[in-house]
């Protein structure tokens, strides 16, 4: 049986996001289950911070093909006519100070329509369309020359999913895995009716047409279905893990216990502040007052001081909280295993369909989750089930006394389910696709007998 697997994405190490780390968990342990990684790749980001640790801990095995991506906006046409660096990794540190960052300035007319023009005329079915078309013809070169027989692909973006399915036409295995319910709402679809045709039918190509779909929240089975019929087979829910290897990295480091509360990530616009009016009145209690409680927000710092910066203003939290930039994820784990708990905070209304990737860490690594979530929602199913979660439901004044009986120690939480929990690593993650991609292989070897 061929053992060798083509991951197909465009956000892969070094990039440092949370989009990142599905596929890059699979392609880091796959080897240790007698799997040979490819993996197909963008050869420019333009986007996002990069952590050349990624690289580094990957095993020799890990074999990374980087295929011809010009982003199609007038900043990479540029960079592609030899124009200077403009990616986020060229500019970043450009912009530093606390004034700069909390700068609130409307985009102009001119820029309001150039985003326009990009979102509903070029961006088709979205950005990463010009690398489609490298990467299919590179895929297909690849599937010959190292006898691939599984291809993997990990969406969003939509691009991805055509990559797979014309990879598919070359004989191999497709297995279509969904970090993102595609189609669905208009964060994740463009409702524009021209794009949205080509968009939906992408996405019922795939779950139609793919030896196997695999979702990374439960609650995508049913968004499915709903949005594009039950003829297709049922997904296969298999949730991101917590990368055990990092894990180990300080498991002989002192646990200081310290009295942060970590969010890991970006705080998104959607995002509502009943979180942090809770959190400024609970600190502001004298018992907590002296424990110096402060919310640690780890994530790109333009982003969440920006953000944010209204709202600390607003609720009078300059004292209790702090950011740190993107740093490494295994600096994340430690700054995490020391904190009293995680924090997860959408809010009553917002992505009740997604397990965020910063909770799989907290329910990997045991940790205590105050979560402002849905009721119902498939974040909150997760950590009831693991016994983590302490839910800020009801009224403000609920709200800060739950949160406040935490930080005094009031509220107990029984022990976590352990094997639910361990549902949560990048071990059984990888296990559980190797079932997948050996299942598949399978059927190859019987057809070709």
């Amino acid at each position: 049986m061929n053992r060798s697997v083509l991951i197909v994405t465009p956000f892969f190490a070094p990039q440092n996001h949370a989009a990142v780390f599905r596929a890059y968990k699979l392609a880091k342990y796959l080897p240790q289950f007698g799997w040979t990684p490819i993996v197909l790749t963008v050869d420019t980001q333009y986007e996002f911070n990069e952590d050349p640790a990624l690289l580094a801990e990957l095993p020799k095995e890990v074999e990374i093909v980087r295929t011809r991506y010009v982003e199609p906006t007038l900043r990479g046409i540029r960079m592609a006519l030899g124009g200077s660096d403009r990616t986020f990794k060229g500019t970043k540190g450009l912009v530093h100070s606390r004034n700069d960052a909390t700068k609130h300035d409307r985009p102009s007319a001119a820029k309001r329509t150039y985003h326009h023009l990009l979102k509903n005329c070029v961006h088709v079915p979205d950005a990463y369309w010009t690398w489609a078309k490298t990467a299919i013809v590179t895929g297909k070169k690849l599937i010959k020359d190292r006898a691939v027989s599984v291809v993997y692909t990990s969406s969003s973006p939509y691009s991805s999913l055509a990559v797979g399915r014309e990879l598919q036409k070359a004989g191999v295995q497709w297995v279509a895995d969904f970090r993102d319910p595609l189609g669905y709402s208009r964060k994740l679809a463009n409702y524009e009716p021209r794009i949205y045709r080509r968009q939906h039918k992408i996405v019922s190509d795939a779950l139609s047409h793919a030896d196997a779909v695999t979702v990374l929240a439960s609650s995508y089975r049913g968004i499915f279905g709903d949005v594009f019929g039950n003829a297709h087979a049922d997904p296969i829910f298999i949730p991101t893990g917590i990368d055990e290897g990092l894990l180990r990295a300080h498991s002989q480091d002192a646990l200081r216990q310290d009295s942060r509360l970590i969010f890991a990530g970006e705080y998104l616009p959607e995002y509502d502040t009943s979180f942090l009016e809770a959190f400024s009145i609970a600190v502001g209690q004298q018992e907590i007052s002296k424990m110096g409680v402060k919310l640690l927000l780890v994530g790109t710092l333009e982003i969440n001081q920006k953000r944010l910066a209204p709202f600390i203003d607003k609720f009078n939290l300059d004292q209790h909280i702090e950011f740190v930039d993107q740093i490494p994820q295994c600096e994340v784990y430690r700054l995490l295993r020391n904190a009293c708990a995680g924090v997860l905070i959408p809010g009553t209304s917002a992505f009740w369909w997604t397990s965020f990737a910063k909770m799989t860490d907290y329910i990997g690594m045991r940790k205590p989750v105050l979560a402002v979530v849905p009721d119902p929602s498939e974040a909150r199913t997760a950590l009831t089930r693991s016994r983590l979660g302490i839910f800020l439901d009801g009224s403000r004044d609920n709200r800060v006394k739950l949160l406040a009986d935490f930080l005094l120690g009031k509220h107990k939480l029984p022990s976590p389910d352990e094997e639910e929990c361990d549902r949560y690593t990048a071990r059984h993650q990888v296990q559980s696709f190797v079932k997948v991609f050996e299942s598949l292989s399978a059927q190859t070897l019987g057809y070709t007998q």
